[in-house]
């Protein structure tokens, strides 16, 4: 992208409405280059011209003016005003730090992001350069950093669009494997082969799913550094992978990457980290953690870019450059958070490189409480839509009450990953019956739920949308919905996690914010208009959970592990709301671990729940697809839940009216969701209606229309 305005050693581009980049002119020009933050440079056709004036020179925007000082050697003192000359910034070096993104209830007039440091990439990225080939920096240009400034106007052009410019310029969150949504355990301890497959086996024996088996440093020689295995441990690794492999579990190692080299481009160390890591992947381990927690880490290549996202990048070109048939896959430390503690801005760029945990934490109310936040509010401050916990805390032992509450936040999770240090557990089995029946039930309600998760996942892919959504995602006008204790998980379920312990009758409490519309409760079916407080009190078997009328929520049948992201048994719970209106949602499918989704490879099947007076319809559309991405047939199940005002009356598929027999018909309060929570009547006088549910078997390519007349 090279038009825009030159003005001395100045160049401002006016990117699109709400978008201009002011740039200084680097040591060898302007720079058109990606670079390490910016990927996406092209201009929307928008309208703006140079003009000169008494002691400045001023480019014309829609949006705004800048204005250039004819005494500006650089960028400090230029002005951005608005198209009226209302100063609403003047640029300063202190805009070349990274600075949180702001809320959707708080849209600032201007708000910057400045490419700093500017790194320009080689063809090959954070690997080895070519052999053959002497680039001392292994192809990395950083002789041509200079002030480098994006002005976005997130007030005049609101949150979505803010949001869209944002990911256009600096990359989009990527799709993450499916199994990256599953359970995950691990455990700071020397496991051995067999110790480890125990520990597989006995989750099976519980019912429990597991997708994810993480092996600490302990895997490797020294137990700190290094990539030679500990043979002591795991004789044979690439049997150890088969044995799990087997098992439909897929194993993570820790890396602790001691620097290599003399500086952090140096090609003896990306040569050594990418033949270490790579070793390893041949052996058949599925993906890496690199854990920057410890007392050596990697160096990071120029002042002002973090360890953490360098080492993002570095981990993910290498997997990536590996198996690039695949969706690469790291952990690794969240870039302004750590220990628990947010300690600044994340990098502008960490969204690209999923997925991240905010260090060590101990097991403690505070920390549970600590864990809900991070995870909420790092999908508005750095759209990082994959933040999580260490599940019960790094440090100490949990009692059973606080043990439970971390693991059905974390079946509420973006990434439910279980992990303590040495000395302690986090088993659900050694807890007792009742906390492994409830544990237990509360992940195996996660896997009937993937569809709505997995949707979540790709909408957080398409638009940057957190799969943990703050209420002021959607509602921004309301300062209650800023709540960082509390959260849609997708579109149309409410959790509020229980972050304080129970009292002596066992029971406990915590205040809901109800958002506008109304809402139901997954435990007891009662209905509730928002907005309004309420309060709520659940026995530890219980979790503050609340479905959107108009809402819909997509289930399957049990799985032990993820599978695939194709769902040849689909249950649709669509509830009906309390007055008219109509909602959509987006079922998707694809293979679920591969890149193909970019070309195209991947389906999509509207559902559409509309409500006019007595009328209530559920049409399923699919959205075209290649062949072969949807399964040849779906054994399908619809459940329209419906309000107390609404009798089921005649129910027609398609042009067809129903018999009696066709279709079920119960009352609310006997029919569960596909929900761990458990089921009860209800209070006294609480409204419910009746659920109408029809099942049979479809091509999933051909339209479906339920309706109720």
């Amino acid at each position: 992208m090279k038009t825009g305005f030159e003005i001395g050693n100045v160049r401002v581009q006016v990117l699109g409405p709400f978008l201009v980049r002011i740039e200084q002119k680097g040591p060898v020009g302007f720079e058109d280059r990606e670079t390490f933050t910016i990927c996406d440079r092209r201009a929307e056709s928008t309208s703006s011209e140079k003009m000169e004036e008494q002691n400045a020179t001023v480019v014309v925007a829609p949006v705004g003016r800048i204005v250039v000082p004819k005494s500006c050697p650089g960028l400090e003192g230029i002005r951005v005003e608005s198209p009226q000359g209302q100063l609403l910034c003047e640029l300063s070096r202190a805009m070349l730090s990274h600075a949180d993104l702001p809320a959707p209830s708080a849209l600032p007039a201007v708000w910057t992001l400045a490419d700093a440091p500017r790194l320009v990439p080689p063809a090959w990225g954070a690997l080895p350069p070519p052999e053959g080939d002497e680039h001392p920096r292994s192809g990395w240009d950083v002789e041509n950093s200079a002030p480098d400034v994006y002005v976005f106007f997130p007030a005049a052009s609101g949150y979505a669009r803010f949001r869209a410019d944002f990911l256009r310029l600096t990359g989009a969150i990527p799709r993450v494997p499916l199994y990256a949504l599953g359970l995950w355990y691990s455990r700071y301890h020397p496991y051995g082969e067999e110790e480890a497959m125990a520990v597989i086996e006995r989750f099976r024996a519980a019912g429990i799913p597991l997708d994810v088996f993480v092996v600490d440093t302990d895997w490797r020689v020294g137990a700190s550094c290094g990539y030679a295995i500990d043979e002591a441990l795991f004789p044979h690794m690439a049997r150890f992978v088969g044995r799990a492999h087997e098992r439909g579990v897929r194993i993570m190692l820790n890396d602790h990457p001691e620097p290599q080299g003399a500086h952090a481009l140096d090609p003896a160390e990306l040569r050594f980290r990418r033949d270490g890591l790579t070793s390893l992947l041949a052996s058949g381990v599925d993906l890496w953690w690199f854990d920057r927690n410890w007392h050596t880490h990697l160096q990071p290549p120029a002042p002002g870019l973090r360890k953490e996202v360098w080492g993002m990048r570095l981990y993910h070109d290498i997997s990536r450059g590996f198996a690039p048939e695949r969706r690469p896959l790291i952990l690794s430390n969240v870039d302004g958070i750590d220990n628990g503690w947010r300690s600044g801005a994340s990098h502008p760029v960490s969204h690209r490189y999923p997925i991240w945990w905010t260090g060590d934490t101990r097991a403690g109310w505070r920390w549970l409480r600590m864990g809900v936040v991070n995870g909420v509010e790092s999908g508005v401050r750095g759209l990082l839509p994959y933040v999580h916990e260490d599940l019960g805390g790094h440090h100490g032992q949990p009692e059973e009450d606080l043990y439970v509450r971390f693991m059905q936040f974390g079946a509420c999770s973006p990434v439910a990953r279980i992990h303590c240090s040495k000395g302690v557990h986090r088993y659900p089995w050694e807890y007792g019956a009742r906390a492994e029946q409830i544990v237990g039930e509360a992940f195996r309600w996660r896997y009937r739920l993937l569809p709505t998760l997995y949707a979540a996942s790709i909408e957080a892919n398409r638009s940057g949308t957190p799969l943990l959504r703050r209420a002021d995602l959607e509602w921004p006008d309301h300062p209650e919905a800023a709540d960082n204790t509390q959260f849609l998980l997708g579109d149309d379920l409410l959790v509020a996690p229980i972050l304080d312990a129970a009292s002596e009758d066992g029971m406990a409490t915590r205040t809901v914010w109800i958002p506008p519309g109304d809402w139901q409760a997954a435990n007891s079916g009662r209905r509730f208009r928002g907005p309004a407080r309420i309060g709520v009190a659940c026995s530890l078997a219980e979790y503050p959970v609340f479905i959107r009328g108009g809402g819909l929520v997509w289930s399957i049948p049990q799985r032990e592990t993820t599978g695939e992201a194709r769902w040849p048994e689909l249950a649709v719970d669509a509830f009906v709301p309390l007055r008219d209106g109509e909602q959509v949602r987006t079922l998707y499918e694809d293979d679920g671990w591969s890149m193909a989704y970019e070309r195209g490879e991947t389906a999509a099947t509207e559902f559409r729940l509309e409500r006019n007076g007595s009328r209530v319809e559920l049409r399923i559309t699919p959205l075209p697809a290649p062949a072969g991405i949807r399964p040849a047939q779906r054994r399908i199940t619809v459940r329209l839940h419906l309000p107390p005002d609404v009798s089921v009356g005649s129910v027609w598929l398609n042009d067809r009216e129903l018999s009696a027999d066709g279709f079920a018909q119960a009352s609310a309060s006997t029919t569960r969701h596909s929900a761990f929570f458990q089921a009860d009547p209800g209070p006294a006088g609480s409204a419910m209606g009746d659920v109408l549910e029809w099942t049979g078997t479809i091509d999933p390519a051909q339209p479906l229309c339920l309706s109720k007349k």
